[in-house]
C-alpha cells in the first residue's frame, strides 16, 4: 500500500476518522501513513471522561492546531467540574475550531464565552452553550461582535436578552439555526431583528413565554407533541 497515492490512501483512512483507535494504530504504520492518519485523529477528538479531558489538555501544541471540533456533551459531571480555566486552556489549544459543544458546562461565566469569542473569531460556525447559567449579555455580544460565520446556535435555557440577540442578528446573518427553547427574556423585538437580516433562519421557541408572534410566520407542520406532558415544540420561520 506504500506504492498507492496520498489522496487515496486519504480516502481509504477517511472512512475510519470515527474510530479513533484504529486510526491511532494507522498513525504508528510508517511516517506516510503518519502524516496522513495524524490530521484526521485529531480532527474530531472523542472526550468521555474527565481524566481524558485533562489528559487531552497535554497535548502538543502542534497537534492542537488540528482540532476543528470539540462535544463534551457526552462528559459526565461537566455541570460541576468544568471550569473557566478549563475551556480557556482548550481553545487557546485548539484555536482552529469550528464546532464546539459545551452544554450543561454550568461553571462557566462571560471571561470564557468573551476567550472562545476572541480566539475562534470567523472560524467558528457551531456553538452550543445551552444550559450554561451564568453566562449573560456581556458574554453573548462578545459572540456577536467576533463571530460572523455562525450557522448554528443553541442558547436554550441561558438568560440571553433581546439586547444581545438584536446585535447577533445584525452581526451573524449566516444563522440558520436558532435555539432559543425557554429563554424566558426574549421577546418579538429580537425576532422582528432575526426576520429582518437572517434569512432562511428557523428557530425553536418553546418556553419563550415573553414571545407573542402576532407577526410571525410559523410553519404549522412543523408543531409536535413532546411527550406526555402535551409540550409543543415550535418550529418559526423568520
Amino acid at each position: 500500500m506504500n506504492n498507492l497515492p496520498t489522496e487515496l490512501l486519504h480516502a481509504v483512512f477517511s472512512l475510519l476518522a470515527n474510530d479513533q483507535k484504529t486510526i491511532s494504530q494507522v498513525a504508528l504504520v510508517c511516517r506516510q501513513w503518519h502524516a496522513i492518519a495524524r490530521p484526521l485523529l485529531y480532527r474530531h477528538p472523542q472526550i468521555y471522561s474527565l481524566q481524558a479531558f485533562h489528559k487531552f489538555l497535554k497535548i502538543p501544541k502542534f497537534s492542537g492546531l488540528l482540532v476543528r471540533e470539540i462535544d463534551l456533551s457526552l462528559l459526565p459531571h461537566r455541570w460541576s467540574n468544568i471550569t473557566d480555566p478549563d475551556i480557556i486552556s482548550l481553545i487557546s489549544l485548539c484555536p482552529n475550531l469550528t464546532f464546539l459543544d459545551i452544554n450543561y458546562c454550568a461553571q462557566l461565566h462571560d471571561a470564557t464565552l468573551k476567550h472562545i469569542a476572541r480566539t475562534l473569531g470567523p472560524r467558528l460556525t457551531n456553538l452550543n452553550v445551552s444550559q450554561c447559567p451564568k453566562f449573560t449579555d456581556m458574554g453573548f455580544m462578545a459572540l456577536a461582535a467576533e463571530c460572523s460565520a455562525l450557522t448554528t446556535l443553541n442558547f436554550s435555557y441561558t438568560d440571553i436578552t433581546d439586547l444581545a440577540l438584536s446585535q447577533i442578528a445584525t452581526t451573524c446573518p449566516t444563522i440558520r439555526w436558532l435555539n432559543l427553547r425557554c429563554c424566558e427574556l426574549v421577546t418579538d423585538l429580537s425576532l422582528s431583528e432575526l426576520r429582518k437580516w437572517c434569512k432562511d433562519l428557523r428557530v425553536e421557541l418553546i418556553g419563550c413565554w415573553g414571545v407573542v408572534m402576532e407577526d410571525i410566520e410559523v410553519e404549522y407542520d412543523g408543531w409536535r407533541e413532546m411527550g406526555k406532558m402535551g409540550l409543543l415544540e415550535m418550529w418559526v420561520k423568520c
